[in-house]
C-alpha cells in the first residue's frame, strides 16, 4: 500500500469538527486507498488465473477445447449425449 501521511490529530478543546476541505481530502484519500486496493487485487487474481491448468489464460486446456469446436459440433454432442442419457431416466419410470 501507498505510505500516504497520517491525519494531523486534532486539539482537544473546543474542537468543533471538520471543515468541509477537510471532509474532501479525506474522501479522497479513502477512494485512492480503494482505488489502489482494486488494482492490487486484480493482478494478484490475473496471476492466479494464469496458473491454473485447467481454466487459465489462453493456452490453458478448456480454453483451447471450446475454441476448437463450432456451434455445430456443439449441438452435435449435446444430442448425442441426450441420447446417451436420455434411456437411463425412461426405466426409472
Amino acid at each position: 500500500m501507498i505510505n500516504l501521511p497520517p491525519y494531523p490529530k486534532a486539539p482537544d478543546n473546543g474542537w468543533k469538527g471538520l471543515t468541509l476541505d477537510e471532509i474532501r481530502m479525506r474522501r479522497a484519500l479513502v477512494q485512492a486507498r480503494m482505488e489502489i486496493q482494486k488494482y492490487h487485487l486484480q493482478t494478484h487474481l490475473e496471476g492466479m488465473r494464469e496458473r491454473t491448468p485447467l481454466f487459465g489464460g489462453s493456452s490453458s486446456l478448456f480454453s483451447r477445447i471450446t475454441g476448437a469446436l463450432s456451434f455445430a459440433e456443439y449441438a452435435f454432442l449435446a444430442v448425442r449425449l441426450f441420447r446417451m442419457v436420455a434411456p437411463i431416466f425412461r426405466n426409472k419410470k
